[in-house]
């Protein structure tokens, strides 16, 4: 069942990308203007979007959307863990005669998802911790083996947990009296002993070879609960020479795994509870409650008894029972959840937002409509024009108080429902986007996008200038004194490369200034030689520009001038294309068609008709090793080359294309992902420097 309800939802993903189509809006607006009004010549595949679960895209979505409640709440206080025990008698009794509970994934799930729902119940209504402001929880199966649920909960301000004594009203780490709660000894010992392992048994599934235990058992005794210096507390194991028999061995307290008494005790399974006491817990536990479902190891096993990895074991050696994730989606159960809820917002430049239409759409038509302009930012914008208490508001608590209709795309007053909001993640190197994050994260009001490039009726721009001018950024002083040192002793075209890289790279906070600052010094050898300063600042810009496209970027993203910078389009190609026509061609290859036996005089001939006639062939070239194929290829690269055309010679493995002159590998040059299949495929922008070599090549090999 989870294969078939898994390869159905990829099916549907699968088809429907060949009937729609993504592009970023100014894309659009660019092909038209080339002429271009046909859909299909204009897209971007769709390969997973992050509405698949368990997706890739999906856990890292729901990562951020965890710590965008970590920044609004502060750290998680508690984590729980709670697994599922098939000896419960909800599962037992249900069983027919000789049957395990293995062979019955479907009541296991059932029964689970009671208990979990009792949990939180628990947890959040009657609130046995106190007042809860958020929690994060997770469903997860090891393998084929039990489910067990994740918690991280924020508890509100009055209720946190600051001091160690604390600590213990929630947490206990030692063997209950028997005398006293037999109940709650039983159960300590059936599920919260770990081991033994170490000298007492070194065959342990939690040992690390001669590296000991991975969860550092046993622990060493205290008399008291304390601040550790990692992400837990070292809890109180006091030495009061209790000890109890498990599996062969006798052990005391230094081998409990910390547990909560009241919850151990109601649902009679293995709880671990823990005290986050420090904010370094807070990102390496929301990353691992969503690694994913297919990325599980047997991590959590070190937290558990024995019998439990005997009864997981049992799980996973019914090798036709589907993993169990399954029966969660077949009856609606939730794998995921979080409360409050977080939204997550669009971010773009303008007119740089997506715009997905169906194949057979007229492209005007699309520019047309107003549906296609209106994004969450630019009704945002409007809603700020309309509304003075939206004023008041930041970009991502527009969430709290309205709606977004993704049907009509506008903002409607919300009326029920907590929410938060988050403006998705951007990388530095993104440029401009990240620096109008960090502006939308801090400056309200705002009406347009020109509007929030102003600053005091001052038009900046750029929005990395209008982030320095609000203060949110600091002066690139370490990038003066590297330039400046640079500048004392290396010649203008080693600056002006340095100068590049320190774009690409370093994120300045004002590239401008930076160029402001150094041009003289990087056009030291063109002003030697041209007239006018013009004629020299066109050379320097093309220099730099040809140094920045060879690093995937476009000089006029870091705004250097005023206006946009721009060369004439015979006189300037793409570095890419320059550095395949400037190949340097050895005489033994060019001589080398000379040298060709009969069968490969026959490939050559035919190939470089088709080359030369400029039709669109594929060849496939036969043989075994030995006998020459290289030797064809050479030749054939060589004869193209020298009449100036563009050819690309390209191998599956790095020693391959070297063999070939200016050879890559098909993964590099093609941009294919590593882990490759039948259904992979390679996404090149129409508007990118590898499109342009592709539409200039002659020749792939």
């Amino acid at each position: 069942m989870y294969v078939k309800i898994e390869t159905s939802r990829l099916d549907y993903f699968r088809g429907k990308q060949q009937h729609i189509q993504l592009e970023l809006y100014q894309g659009i607006v660019d092909t038209i203007t080339l002429g271009e009004t046909n859909p299909s010549n204009v897209r971007k595949q769709i390969i997973l979007p992050s509405s698949f679960i368990g997706g890739p895209r999906d856990m890292r979505k729901r990562y951020m959307e965890a710590m965008s409640l970590v920044q609004r709440y502060g750290k998680p206080d508690i984590f729980l863990m709670m697994t599922c025990n098939p000896n419960w008698p909800e599962i037992t009794n249900e069983l027919s005669p000789h049957e395990g509970s293995q062979n019955r994934p479907d009541l296991v799930a059932r029964v689970f998802h009671a208990k979990l729902e009792e949990l939180k119940d628990l947890l959040f209504k009657r609130q046995i911790f106190g007042k809860v402001s958020a929690y994060v929880y997770v469903i997860e199966h090891q393998k084929r083996g039990l489910p067990h649920a994740h918690f991280l909960i924020i508890l509100q301000n009055e209720w946190k947990l600051h001091a160690p004594e604390s600590f213990d009203e929630i947490v206990s780490a030692e063997i209950p009296d028997k005398n006293t709660n037999i109940h709650l000894h039983n159960a300590v010992v059936k599920h919260m002993m770990h081991g033994p392992c170490g000298v007492l048994n070194p065959s342990n599934v939690c040992m690390k070879g001669n590296h000991g235990c991975k969860s550092n058992y046993p622990k060493n005794y205290a008399s008291a609960t304390t601040v550790g210096n990692d992400c837990f507390p070292i809890y109180r194991h006091s030495n009061n020479g209790m000890t109890v028999k498990v599996r062969g061995q006798y052990l005391e307290n230094r081998w409990v795994i910390p547990y909560n008494p009241y919850l151990l005790a109601t649902f009679d399974s293995h709880i671990n509870a823990e005290i986050c006491s420090t904010i370094k817990a807070v990102k390496y536990l929301y990353k691992y409650i969503y690694k994913g479902h297919d990325r599980v190891a047997f991590n959590l096993v070190s937290e558990t008894n024995n019998q439990q990895v005997d009864e997981i074991q049992q799980f996973q050696s019914a090798r036709w029972i589907a993993p169990l994730e399954a029966m969660w989606r077949i009856y609606g159960f939730i794998i995921n959840e979080m409360s409050p809820a977080v939204y997550s917002l669009h971010l773009h430049l303008e007119d740089q937002h997506p715009v997905t239409f169906q194949a057979n759409d007229d492209l005007i038509n699309i520019l047309n409509l107003d549906h296609s302009r209106k994004t969450m930012l630019t009704q945002f914008f409007a809603l700020n024009r309309v509304d003075e208490n939206v004023k008041k508001l930041l970009y991502k608590q527009i969430p709290e108080y309205y709606v977004w209709n993704h049907k009509h795309k506008e903002w409607t007053p919300r009326k029920m429902k907590i929410v938060r909001g988050r403006i998705v993640t951007a990388n530095p190197f993104e440029g401009e986007r990240y620096f109008m994050r960090i502006l939308l994260n801090h400056v309200r009001g705002l009406l347009s996008f020109e509007d929030l490039r102003t600053v005091e009726g001052i038009l900046a721009p750029t929005f990395r200038e209008t982030a320095t001018m609000h203060g949110l950024l600091q002066r690139d002083i370490s990038l003066e004194d590297c330039l400046h040192g640079a500048s004392l002793y290396q010649m203008p075209s080693s600056l002006r490369r340095l100068f590049a890289k320190i774009l690409v790279y370093c994120n300045p906070t004002n590239p401008r200034d930076l160029w402001e600052r150094f041009e003289e010094d990087m056009s030291i050898d063109f002003k030697s030689s041209e007239d006018s300063t013009s004629t020299a600042r066109y050379h320097v810009l093309r220099s730099i520009s040809s140094a920045i496209e060879s690093m995937g970027k476009n000089i006029n993203s870091y705004h250097l001038l005023d206006e946009d910078i721009s060369f004439d389009g015979n006189e300037f190609q793409s570095r890419e294309i320059d550095d395949e026509l400037g190949v340097e061609i050895p005489e033994e290859d060019i001589t080398s068609s000379r040298s060709l036996n009969s069968e490969q005089q026959q490939v050559y001939n035919v190939v470089l008709e088709k080359v030369l006639s400029n039709q669109n062939v594929a060849f496939f070239v036969d043989g075994p090793g030995g006998t020459g194929k290289t030797f064809l290829y050479r030749a054939l690269l060589a004869i193209v080359r020298s009449r100036n055309l563009v050819a690309l010679s390209t191998a599956s493995l790095g020693v391959a294309a070297s063999m070939l002159l200016g050879g890559r590998t098909a993964h590099s040059r093609f941009k294919l992902p590593l882990d490759t299949d039948e259904k992979t495929t390679c996404c090149v922008s129409k508007q990118s420097a590898l499109a342009n070599l592709l539409r200039a090549a002659k020749l792939i090999i």
